[in-house]
């Protein structure tokens, strides 16, 4: 009789077969502009949210090339370049959409580039120029130029990962004891509760009945500094300390602007509030 070993080797070539056959023809692969459009839709949306505007249109998503899109606006907006890269990064990961790609906002009328930075796999090495400076209101195109995206040497790279991915769990299934389920990989929902919101941290929003409020990263950031002492008074420069300079960013009045634009989500809202402590810092009030 044929050890168990053996039998799973004598099947890892069925295995890669099923592999290649899989990845080239999934869906996911075929259906790339497809998938890119509806995740640049969704960007747009979330920055017209941004710049406080539910009503303007979003123009339809066009593709330059097989690696190359641009996202219009029906109306005028105002930039964060902050909340920029949270959103596309955010929106094309949901997507699951290859992460090394060039972001280009072009004013409308003139063409020239007004604001640029390049995302690439390792995160360290993201080239994000500028991001506390805001481009202020006008007519602007949203370009991506994926870098990777279509590439042979990427398809071929994630193929052999796939068949390295199936061989251990082969290997794995023939000794594993019975009854045992692999680990799969779900949407984390957990949320804390600030006031009447739902606080999803690692989703950058807040939730309550039918109001969505969603943050830019460092805003997010700031904002969990709050969450967790909520009616409790957190120093300026603990906050300064945490969200800038723990990270390596000398900051004039940046917590200031922040504090602002934090306040003006609630706008309406008296139910929750940030107050100031003159000569200490601030203080997150809620029921």
């Amino acid at each position: 009789m044929m050890k168990p070993k053996i039998v799973v080797l004598s099947f890892l070539p069925v295995l890669a077969f099923f592999a290649l056959f899989v990845f080239e023809g999934s869906p996911k692969n075929q259906n790339f502009p497809e998938r890119v459009k509806i995740a640049l839709r969704d960007a747009g949306n979330r920055l017209l949210l941004a710049d406080n505007d539910s009503t303007s249109l979003i123009l339809p998503v066009i593709a330059l090339d097989k690696s190359t899109f641009e996202l219009s606006f029906e109306n005028s907006l105002a930039i964060l370049p902050d909340s920029l890269v949270g959103i596309i990064d955010d929106a094309l990961k949901a997507s699951s959409i290859p992460s090394t790609y060039i972001v280009e906002v072009m004013e409308t009328k003139s063409g020239e580039t007004a604001y640029s930075f390049e995302s690439k796999k390792n995160k360290w090495e993201n080239i994000v120029p500028c991001i506390d400076r805001h481009l202020p209101t006008n007519e602007y195109k949203i370009k991506i130029i994926f870098t990777h995206s279509q590439s042979t040497l990427e398809l071929k790279r994630n193929t052999l990962l796939s068949l390295v991915a199936l061989g251990f769990l082969g290997l794995g299934l023939a000794y594993w004891k019975k009854g045992k389920s692999s680990v799969s990989i779900q949407e984390d929902t957990q949320f804390s509760k600030i006031g009447d919101y739902r606080f999803y941290k690692d989703q950058n929003k807040l939730i309550k009945g039918n109001t969505t409020i969603v943050f830019t990263a460092k805003e997010c950031e700031l904002f969990s500094i709050f969450a967790e002492g909520p009616n409790q008074i957190i120093k300026r420069d603990l906050l300064i300390k945490k969200v800038w300079e723990d990270h390596g960013i000398v900051v004039g009045r940046s917590l200031d602007t922040f504090i602002s634009r934090i306040r003006k989500k609630f706008e309406g809202d008296d139910s929750i509030n940030i107050v100031t402590v003159h000569g200490v810092g601030y203080k997150l009030e809620t029921p």
